[in-house]
């Protein structure tokens, strides 16, 4: 069963989000503009990460409806 490659490719900028929003949160603070951007960059990855994983799954979905799926052109191939 292949995976779509946006599922694994999600992931990844998810946890790089979150390492690097909590980077710019806890260690640089807020008050500074570098913690701001980490932090802002980092929500930016995790929002990306969560479109990607919800059209990575919603499409793996699709493929498994339409393989499982057998229309009346199908049946009648093989009967001949």
């Amino acid at each position: 069963m292949p995976v779509d490659v946006r599922l694994p490719i999600s992931g990844l900028f998810g946890v790089v989000g979150l390492l690097l929003a909590g980077y710019g949160v806890l260690f640089e603070g807020l008050g500074t503009s570098a913690g701001q951007l980490n932090t802002i960059w980092g929500g930016v990855m995790v929002l990306f990460a969560a479109v990607l994983g919800y059209y990575g799954a919603r499409g793996e979905r699709r493929s498994r409806l339409t393989a499982t799926v057998r229309t009346p052109a199908d049946a009648s191939v093989g009967s001949e």
